[in-house]
C-alpha cells in the first residue's frame, strides 16, 4: 500500500516537473529573443561610403552616395530590408526631427537593401505615398549590408545608425516586429543626443 500510493505521487510529481521545465526553457528561450542586436559598425568606426538608387526627394533617379554629400554634418541614416508600417512611423518621426533641426545641419536618409533593387524601387514608392515620408529614400544591392561595408546583422529588419563627422555614434538594430512606438522613442532619445553632443 505504502509503496502504491510513493509510486503514484512521484508519477504525480513527474508531470508537473516537466512542466515547469518546459516553461522555464521557453521563457529563458523568448527572453534571449528579446536582447537587442548589434547591427551597423561599431561606435567611433567610420562609415563607409556607397552609392544608391534614389527614389524619393530632389536627387530621384541619380546615383549618389549620401554619407560623401552630408560631409561632416550629424546624420540619420536608416537601412532597412523590409517596408513594415513601423518603419513608415519611425521615418515621419525622423522627418519632424530633421526638419526642425535644420539650423544644427543634421540630415537623414533611408536606404531599402534588396538582392533586386530595380524589383524593390515601386514597394519603396508606396511606402512613401502611403505614410507621406519627406525623408530621401533609395535602394541598394546586399553588398551595402555586408561587413565590408555597413555591417549589418543578418536577422536585423531595420538598422538605425547615427553618426557625426562619418563616425557612429550610436546604432539600433530592430528584428522583424520588433520596432513599436519604444523602439521609435529610443532611436528619438539617440537623435537628441546627438545633436546635444554635436
Amino acid at each position: 500500500m505504502f509503496r502504491s500510493t510513493r509510486v503514484q505521487s512521484i508519477q504525480s510529481i513527474r508531470p508537473a516537473a516537466m512542466l515547469a521545465f518546459a516553461l522555464a526553457v521557453v521563457t529563458v528561450g523568448g527572453g534571449a529573443q528579446r536582447q537587442p542586436i548589434e547591427s551597423g559598425r561599431a561606435i567611433g568606426q567610420l562609415v563607409p561610403s556607397f552609392y544608391v538608387r534614389t527614389v524619393t526627394g530632389p536627387l530621384r533617379n541619380k546615383s549618389v552616395c549620401y554619407v560623401c554629400r552630408n560631409g561632416s554634418r550629424p546624420c540619420v541614416m536608416v537601412l532597412f530590408r523590409e517596408t513594415p508600417k513601423a518603419l513608415g512611423k519611425l521615418l515621419k518621426a525622423i522627418d519632424k526631427v530633421v526638419d526642425q533641426n535644420r539650423a544644427e545641419g543634421l540630415k537623414g536618409f533611408g536606404v531599402l537593401i534588396s538582392p533586386e533593387p530595380g524589383r524593390a524601387i515601386s514597394r519603396l514608392q508606396t511606402m512613401a505615398f502611403n505614410q507621406k515620408v519627406i525623408l530621401p529614400l533609395s535602394v541598394a544591392t546586399d553588398v551595402v549590408g555586408s561587413p565590408s561595408c555597413q555591417n549589418l546583422h543578418p536577422q536585423a529588419e531595420v538598422t538605425v545608425v547615427l553618426y557625426r563627422r562619418q563616425k557612429v555614434v550610436r546604432r539600433f538594430g530592430f528584428r522583424a516586429k520588433e520596432l513599436d512606438a519604444a523602439g521609435t522613442g529610443r532611436v528619438l532619445a539617440g537623435i537628441k543626443r546627438l545633436l546635444d553632443e554635436s
